[in-house]
Formats: C-alpha cells, sequence, structure tokens
C-alpha cells in the first residue's frame, strides 16, 4: 500500500495522507483502523510520495485567464485619461458620465456652458461647441480602447497553443 502527501491549496503540508490504492485521505495522527495502518506502513520504513504537481492549466482555462486580464488592462488604458485638443481630460467611468449629462444638457440648450475640472485640477469654461469636441475626442478614446481589446481576444481565440498564447503582449498597442 503506496501514500502520498497532501497538500491544502496554499502548497502547505496537510496532516492527512492519500491512500493510493483507493484515494482515501487519512489522517496522519488518527487512531482509527485507517490510521493506525499507515502509522504501521511508516513504521515498516514507508515514505509518502511528494505531493503531485498541480495541472497545468488547459489551453481553454489559460485563453479564459488572459481574456479576463485583458478587460482589466483595457479598463486601465480606458480610465488612465487622454488629451484632446490640448486639454487633458479624465476619463474615468463617473467623468464619462458627467460629460455625457453636459453634452446632453448644451444640446438642449446650445448656450450652456460648464466650468469643466480638467485632469489637472485646474477648471476651464466649456461651451456648446467645445463640450462637443471634448466629448467626442473622450469617446474617440474610449473605444479604441475597446478596440484594441477586441484585436487581442480575437488573438486569444485563435491562439492554437499555450506558446502562441504566452507570445501575445496584452500591455502594448494602447492609446495613450
Amino acid at each position: 500500500m503506496d501514500y502520498s502527501i497532501v497538500t491544502d491549496r496554499r502548497g502547505s503540508r496537510a496532516d492527512i495522507v492519500r491512500r493510493e490504492a483507493d484515494g482515501a485521505l487519512v489522517p496522519v495522527d488518527a487512531d482509527t483502523a485507517d490510521g493506525r495502518d499507515y502509522q504501521a506502513w511508516r513504521d515498516a520504513g514507508g515514505a509518502p510520495a511528494a505531493p503531485a504537481a498541480p495541472a497545468a492549466p488547459t489551453l481553454a482555462e489559460t485563453k479564459a485567464q488572459l481574456r479576463a486580464a485583458l478587460a482589466d488592462r483595457r479598463w486601465r488604458a480606458e480610465t488612465a485619461g487622454t488629451m484632446v485638443s490640448g486639454l487633458s481630460l479624465s476619463t474615468d467611468e463617473k467623468t464619462q458620465g458627467k460629460l455625457t449629462a453636459a453634452v446632453v444638457a448644451s444640446v438642449l440648450d446650445n448656450d450652456y456652458a460648464v466650468n469643466w475640472k480638467l485632469a489637472d485640477g485646474s477648471f476651464l469654461l466649456f461651451d456648446h461647441a467645445t463640450l462637443i469636441a471634448v466629448a467626442q475626442g473622450v469617446r474617440a478614446h474610449v473605444q479604441s480602447c475597446f478596440d484594441r481589446e477586441a484585436q487581442l481576444v480575437a488573438a486569444i481565440d485563435d491562439a492554437p497553443d499555450i506558446a502562441a498564447l504566452t507570445a501575445l503582449d496584452i500591455e502594448a498597442g494602447w492609446p495613450a
């Protein structure tokens, strides 16, 4: 009869072993028939095998992990800010929403103007034309981030193996 060491999720050694004959988990210090059998096996010179190396992720699992990392990378690029007509603008989700609301107000009243806070903390008065231009610039930035993500998702989906996935650089090519 052979046994192998069992580890927890962090890789720490647990106080149980796996009996290889049937896969049963046996506490190493239990006063049970299984525990006594294990101790007798150890006393006779048996040594439990090292834990098996974790199975390498499948191609599908690796693709899913890379897609998740890619979505996070796109979000970081999307919300990092951008330059529009020489103005440094925030592009976080709240700012995108507030900009949309300001544009709606401006479309409803072409005389509408708003003091807009720039990424550097300064304020600038945006009239109707400036609001439209800034909104279009921010929207173009956001869309280019999604376009880059779409390109990389296609490359992930088309990758035939782990080596091809490893060669993909999801950090490069993002809009500024």
